[in-house]
């Protein structure tokens, strides 16, 4: 763990948050637990001790807005090439390390649609890449149930068990991508041979892409702010 006084380096926090969503327009500033979505991970931004400079990257004048009444001023515009549906997220990143400049040890992708991460999984997933000295860290969350539950469905309509492996499966939750730029923008992903990933529980690594995912979140929300009446023994079984 980086200790007071420490530092990892300089670090750029990323918020990359365009207008264009395929599945549900707006999502960005939908409402979710009182707040525009995107303000709950500017929160986690707040919340982080590590970031150095946080950039938030949209098309969006409604997220700019926000962004501006949480003290990120101004918001990064990103041009109309980078915008729609086609663009990668990496075009993003590395369009906003050229127009930002200046020497940044560790970048930190944060999308706007993983709203229960908090400013504590950013300072760990950057303490990870530094400490391992790995290229990059993915935030990752088991999946819910047991491998005993998964199967596939073949062509007649038949359900067909999988054969459970060795190692518990995980997925990537979104929540939180660190990367050294260099090697980043070299590889064009956060995935390569020695990246590593940071552990998450899976009611902080929620994803958002449809209003059933709202409605989850709603739910987890007070539970991942400390705001329930009890705690949340785990949201696998």
């Amino acid at each position: 763990m980086i200790g007071e006084g420490e530092s990892a380096g300089r670090v750029l926090g990323l918020v990359p948050a365009r207008a264009g969503s395929q599945g549900l327009p707006g999502k960005n500033v939908r409402s979710l637990a009182g707040r525009p979505m995107v303000a709950w991970t500017l929160e986690a931004c707040l919340e982080s001790r590590v970031l150095d400079r946080v950039v938030v990257s949209t098309d969006d004048d409604a997220v700019a807005v926000v962004a501006t009444e949480m003290g990120f001023s101004p918001p990064f515009r990103r041009p109309a090439s980078l915008s729609g549906a086609q663009a990668s997220v990496i075009d993003a990143v590395a369009h906003a390390l050229e127009t930002i400049g200046g020497t940044w040890d560790y970048v930190v992708l944060l999308q706007p649609t993983s709203p229960l991460r908090l400013g504590a999984d950013i300072d760990a997933a950057v303490e990870l890449c530094h400490g391992s000295g790995a290229s990059a860290v993915i935030g990752v969350s088991p999946v819910l149930k047991p491998q005993t539950f998964y199967g596939r469905v073949d062509a007649e309509g038949l359900f067909r068990p999988d054969t459970p492996r060795p190692d518990e499966p995980v997925v990537v939750n979104g929540a939180v991508y660190v990367g050294r730029p260099e090697i980043l923008l070299e590889r064009r992903t956060f995935v390569g041979p020695d990246t590593l990933a940071y552990v998450m529980p899976p009611e902080r690594g929620w994803d958002v892409d449809t209003t059933f995912d709202f409605a989850v979140c709603e739910a987890l929300w007070p539970y991942v702010r400390g705001e329930a009446a009890g705690p949340l023994d785990s949201v696998r079984r």
